[in-house]
């Protein structure tokens, strides 16, 4: 029994149509393996794969200290994983149900878009936040004093029903 590297098994012949050429090898290597998976998961699994998780880095602040917190967007699958959102804007936050703590509404595309997460992959946003409400394009009022709701979610339809959404509470002290 031959060897296979002294065999001919290895060897090309652009004559030959069956013999594999470099451009097939490429195309194998090239696969969009989000995108594959896309096509291939049902979007109830996609949801499940996706977990969000939201904190701060504490309970309670002054009127005039910044909020700091962070959300984790997290592939919990050994595979890629394609979520289609309502526009470009990807994730969403908001503080009370105010978007963006901003009553000035945001000018984004009406078009949708994807987030892709690589295997296991988590996608980290870091953001400080002064307690305030945007009220018109150059006023903005504080937060009262009390307890608030801090909420991201990705940006897709009805991400509570789809459990892709996270909340956490804050107080501003007096």
């Amino acid at each position: 029994m031959r060897r296979i590297y002294e065999s001919d098994a290895l060897s090309r012949d652009d004559e030959d149509p069956f013999s594999p050429s470099e451009s097939d090898e490429r195309s194998r290597k090239m696969i969009d393996w989000e995108a594959a998976s896309h096509a291939f998961l049902p979007v109830w699994l996609r949801d499940r794969a996706v977990s969000v998780h939201l904190e701060t880095d504490k309970d309670e602040y002054a009127p005039d200290e910044a909020v700091r917190w962070r959300a984790t967007f997290r592939n919990r699958f050994p595979f890629p994983v394609r979520i289609v959102t309502e526009s470009p804007e990807l994730w969403r936050w908001s503080v009370d149900g105010i978007a963006r703590a901003s009553e000035v509404p945001a000018r984004v595309p009406d078009r949708t878009s994807v987030i892709n997460f690589s295997r296991s992959e988590r996608k980290v946003v870091e953001r400080r936040w002064k307690p305030q409400i945007r009220v018109t394009e150059r006023e903005w009022e504080p937060l009262e004093s009390g307890t608030h709701t801090l909420s991201v979610a990705l940006n897709v339809d009805r991400p509570a029903e789809r459990n892709l959404d996270s909340e956490t509470t804050f107080t501003i002290s007096p």
